[in-house]
């Protein structure tokens, strides 16, 4: 098993990434593509916080569906969770530089729900190992 405290900040850094998306997206005009950045980032932290969990070992993509697939061997559950990452991996690099993509409300509002899917999806199969986040941590 992995070194929980490692888990464990992974989760942190997934949960405040999440936070920050929902934060950002009640602003007045919210910065749709920061949104849609944080929901990727959430989901990545979260997925490779399971994978650390099962493994030890540290993924070194940023795509949604090759964290995903490391998941698969441990629970074959994470498959209900593909949609979502094919949504959310196009949003890794909108925020970070200029592009031709424009997302709208209606993208944030799914990057939203697709991260707060997979958040707690992943928390909860986190919980079944030993891997409880809680906010004091």
């Amino acid at each position: 098993m992995a070194d929980s405290l490692d888990v464990l900040k992974w989760i942190k850094f997934a949960q405040n990434d999440y936070e920050a998306a929902v934060i950002l997206s009640e602003r007045f005009r919210p910065p749709i593509e920061a949104v849609c950045y944080h929901c990727q980032q959430s989901a990545e932290k979260i997925l490779k916080a399971y994978v650390i969990a099962q493994t030890g070992k540290r993924e070194k993509t940023h795509n949604l569906e090759l964290v995903l697939n490391e998941c698969l061997p441990y629970s074959t559950d994470f498959s209900a969770l593909i949609n979502n990452c094919l949504d959310l991996n196009p949003y890794l690099s909108l925020a970070r530089y200029p592009s031709t993509i424009e997302p709208t409300a209606h993208h944030m509002k799914q990057a939203i729900k697709d991260a707060g899917e997979i958040l707690e999806f992943t928390k909860a199969k986190l919980k079944e190992i030993g891997y409880e986040y809680c906010p004091e941590n």
